[in-house]
């Protein structure tokens, strides 16, 4: 049978960093000169998009590069710390007993990533690949799409923001959104992605139901 490749995110989708992510923000606010983040605020920014998140947080934008660059070291020394969201090894394992291609394309560091999937056995991707920025994402999937000689039509992205939904729909592929990540599931069904799954055996049975012979 023929699969389509699934193209995962990781953060939030494959692994359960959301609070982790608050925990990180709330370290580094301080030196960036950025109030602390209530559970209340997260809560709010979870149903919002990103640039209107940052600034119901009053975060400026031109501090963002700098954010992520400290976070990413930060998460360097937390991700022992981290992990797997619940029933995701189990539906990468069926995924590989199926043969079903997945890869992943993240804006973590490839040394953080592949830290993670080794230290929970999780090393089913075909390949790992970073992103160019957090709200570049359909450029950086075009790129996989023609480095890796890809067709459109052949990949699903899975992912947990509603970032991830426009930048499948710029890209010319289907998405699959997950209810468990940073944005909640009001925001992901007001912009309606191809699927929307509560649950990761889920994302087996859609695979499954567009094999080819």
């Amino acid at each position: 049978m023929k699969y389509p490749l699934l193209l995962f995110d990781f953060d939030g989708t494959i692994a359960d960093s959301i609070h982790l992510g608050m925990r990180i923000a709330n370290n580094l606010a301080p030196g960036l000169g950025i109030e602390p983040i209530t559970a209340a605020q997260f809560a709010q920014a979870r149903t919002m998009s990103i640039p209107k998140a940052l600034k119901m947080l009053k975060v400026p934008f031109y501090k963002v590069p700098k954010a992520i660059t400290l976070a990413l070291s930060e998460y360097r020394h937390l991700i022992h710390e981290l992990e797997p969201v619940p029933q995701i090894p189990e539906m990468l394992q069926e995924l590989s007993l199926i043969q079903c291609p997945t890869a992943l394309l993240t804006s973590n560091t490839q040394e953080n990533v592949r830290h993670f999937l080794a230290q929970h056995n999780l090393n089913y991707f075909t390949w790992i690949e970073g992103t160019s920025g957090i709200l570049k994402k359909h450029s950086s999937i075009r790129k996989q799409i023609k480095k890796h000689s890809l067709k459109k039509e052949d990949v699903i992205y899975v992912g947990d923001e509603v970032r991830d939904i426009v930048a499948a729909r710029k890209s010319g592929i289907r998405i699959i959104s997950v209810s468990w990540g940073f944005h909640t599931t009001d925001l992901l069904s007001s912009e309606d992605p191809d699927y929307l799954v509560e649950r990761p055996e889920q994302i087996v049975q859609i695979v499954k139901s567009l094999a080819e012979p």
